[in-house]
């Protein structure tokens, strides 16, 4: 990319000429008026600002252009909100039932701290859309390591392999969605963007609980039983304008992670001091919570995963 730096740091370079011919062509331009060095920064500081609000918006717009899960060819790429990889669909396992703690306020005072539902981890944890993938802590992956990934997708390439798609909740970037997709304006524009992953030739998602038959923006089904909805980008644009929605009911991604089946296997078989990746059911608070650092949902989910162990 172009550096700042490289753009501000060219100085005008005066050349004086060695020949005696010229010399007095060099005196005579030396005593022409020029522009005070105030000026000169005010008009280099201007241009400078026009390319950069183009550059960016050039880049915004090619960058963050809105896309849904599904294929636009039904013969590629088939996702599902709701397909499962691992475990029942309706049952959510004797170790859940067994681990899952008592209802009631928690120590934190966090009410939806305890409904955090515990899925399984390894070789025998529960994958499906509207989970949550937990890290280990000897995850090393870039955008993997100290991170909770939902589960969004599920569904086949081209090839009939299985694929599981899903987002980091707590990656945050430093911009909002609005100065980076012009697209979305208004009351929406100012909620912060995360980083999803590195898949998804850099387009952007929408999160949101405002969907379904009572819900006011357009959407996809919700995803599993997370109460979470995909897509809807105008319809929430509208809602948020209206005051219809909060927009703290939405949250905006660009790019996603994508595993292979046997990707998430490795994932999940390796083990060190008994620490492994682990499923969780979270609350829907929790996913489209924009106000987290980089890690922090990692270690609220943490910290529940060690009481539930240390109670079972």
């Amino acid at each position: 990319g172009i550096s700042i730096l490289d753009l501000i740091h060219h100085p005008l370079t005066h050349h004086r000429s060695c020949s005696p011919m010229l010399e007095a062509d060099v005196v005579r331009s030396e005593q022409l008026q020029f522009p005070d060095t105030l000026t000169i920064f005010i008009i280099q500081f201007t241009m400078i600002s026009y390319l950069l609000v183009l550059l960016l918006s050039l880049l915004g717009y090619r960058a963050l252009a809105f896309s849904c899960h599904q294929s636009s060819s039904p013969a590629k790429h088939r996702f599902s909100n709701s397909q499962h990889y691992r475990g029942s669909p309706n049952v959510v396992g004797a170790s859940v039932s067994r681990m899952e703690m008592a209802s009631g306020e928690s120590p934190t005072g966090d009410q939806a701290y305890e409904k955090i539902r515990y899925l399984g981890s390894g070789e025998d944890a529960i994958i499906r859309p509207g989970v949550v993938l937990v890290a280990p802590t000897h995850e090393f992956d870039h955008f993997l390591m100290r991170s909770a990934v939902f589960v969004n997708a599920i569904g086949l390439d081209e090839n009939e392999n299985a694929i599981i798609r899903g987002v980091v909740l707590d990656h945050p970037t430093a911009f909002s969605i609005g100065e980076m997709s012009p697209n979305v304006m208004g009351n929406l524009s100012d909620n912060v963007l995360f980083r999803g992953g590195y898949d998804g030739s850099d387009s952007a998602m929408l999160l949101h609980s405002a969907g379904g038959p009572d819900g006011t923006v357009k959407s996809d089904d919700m995803i599993g039983n997370s109460g979470i909805f995909e897509g809807g980008v105008v319809s929430a644009m509208e809602s948020a304008d209206a005051g219809s929605i909060d927009p703290t009911q939405c949250k905006f991604f660009f790019n996603h992670m994508q595993f292979t089946e046997k990707e998430i296997d490795d994932m999940f078989a390796g083990t060190e001091d008994g620490d492994e990746w682990v499923s969780l059911e979270i609350p829907k608070e929790y996913i489209l919570n924009s106000g987290y650092g980089r890690g922090d949902l990692w270690s609220k989910l943490r910290n529940k995963i060690r009481e539930i162990r240390n109670k079972a």
